[in-house]
């Protein structure tokens, strides 16, 4: 079976997330604009590193510019709700994940390919909470609709690793990092943000 079909996220996210992060949609919204904007820009900074890998560009290409249209639908979804695009914020949640994964002894392009994925999953498993659970039935539409492009880069990103490194290597690497994965995530504070962490945490 694929990995790209198992992608192990070790800790589920609880469904009261949804009803915290529903008292203040406006801010999800900027964070998952903001959120587009990042992956979009992490997919062409691959690119760069890895320049000399043509098999490579065509589908990161494909993955940021959808990553874009996908920014450009959120913004004009604020908008049109009244709101104006919050300024960036540092993303913890990617940053910690990096710090801590990155060791030095693995390939970087094998450590980038398996936190994208990650993020792709994790990203995933909140569309589909909020897909199913928010009352509010134009932003549950929204994340239904995007369901099956964050699936697709999930498997992208995986597949990516087997084809460019050994099934042991990516195994090895996937276990390690859907650990720190699950720690990192527990042990963010809450906030109106997709990848903050459970209700309640401070």
């Amino acid at each position: 079976m694929s990995l790209a079909l198992v992608t192990p996220l070790e800790w589920a996210t609880p469904v009261e997330w949804v009803d915290a992060i529903a008292t203040d949609t406006l801010a999800l919204l900027s964070d998952h604009a903001h959120c587009e904007l990042k992956a979009a820009a992490s997919a062409q900074s691959l690119i760069v590193k890895n320049i000399q890998r043509p098999e490579l560009i065509k589908e990161l290409l494909s993955i940021a510019h959808e990553e874009l249209q996908h920014f450009g639908r959120v913004v004009a979804l604020i908008e049109a709700r009244g709101g104006t695009l919050a300024p960036v914020s540092g993303n913890r949640y990617a940053g910690e994940l990096l710090r801590r994964g990155v060791s030095g002894q693995s390939p970087h392009l094998l450590d980038r390919l398996i936190v994208a994925a990650l993020i792709e999953a994790r990203s995933l498993e909140r569309f589909r909470l909020l897909a199913d659970h928010l009352q509010d039935e134009e932003l549950s539409a929204l994340y239904a609709d995007l369901l099956s492009s964050e699936a697709s880069h999930r498997a992208f990103f995986l597949d990516a690793a087997r084809k460019h490194f050994s099934e042991e290597e990516v195994s090895s690497e996937l276990e390690r990092f859907a650990a720190i994965e699950a720690e990192v995530i527990r042990a963010l504070p809450f906030d109106h943000l997709v990848h903050s962490g459970p209700p309640g945490a401070r």
